[in-house]
């Protein structure tokens, strides 16, 4: 009985840092999830139209994103940075079903789009769909190997989700070598204990 109270613990943090992963794909100039808008894509216009929503995004107003991209998403319907960043503004604007439509275009125009594979995940996870998740998020690494945020978000899906902590353990420790994010550091030593534990109990 002593383990539950540090599992319930790591399972809301983990739970609460996966919220904030997602939130993270927010179309920054530096983030692997930004789609690159080739000057051959998009005409003037429609490129600081693009920057305009980009930047609607990273401030917060998602309605006035929303409508910048799915105005864009008429004119240029296989550009899947487009849908990917209209689908960013529908979720966060609470529009989850919207945000799917949006994202399935998205890989429809370009099946390796690393950041919607990845977005979607998310959605399949928050809607119980485990396995689904599970096919995005490896989706999403099979496109871009180094993708990061796959890894965490699959070591999450593994673990809290799947039961799986082998696996959890695999994608931490990738997670942990392309960021050297510290935090991921407790959670492979909270996970290499109960892995210990269940061992010894064996």
């Amino acid at each position: 009985m002593p383990l539950i109270k540090p599992a319930l613990v790591k399972y809301f943090l983990a739970a609460a840092l996966s919220s904030l992963a997602a939130c993270s794909q927010l179309p920054v100039s530096n983030a692997p999830a930004v789609p690159v808008v080739a000057a051959a894509q998009l005409n003037a216009l429609q490129q600081q139209q693009f920057t305009e929503g980009k930047a609607l995004l990273i401030a917060g107003q998602y309605s006035a994103a929303q409508n910048i991209f799915s105005a864009l998403a008429t004119q240029q319907s296989s550009f899947a940075g487009i849908w990917y960043n209209l689908a960013l503004s529908q979720w966060q604007g609470g529009d989850a079903a919207g945000a799917q439509s949006s994202l399935q275009q998205a890989v429809n125009a370009s099946a390796a789009h690393s950041a919607s594979h990845n977005l979607l995940g998310i959605l399949a996870r928050q809607q119980g769909n485990f396995r689904q998740a599970e096919r995005h998020f490896q989706r999403a690494l099979q496109a871009q190997p180094d993708y990061a945020i796959a890894h965490k978000n699959l070591a999450f899906l593994y673990e809290l989700y799947l039961g799986q902590p082998l696996a959890a353990h695999y994608h931490y420790q990738q997670y942990y070598a392309m960021t050297q994010d510290e935090q991921a550091k407790a959670w492979l030593a909270l996970l290499e204990q109960q892995l210990d534990q269940e061992a010894a109990n064996e």
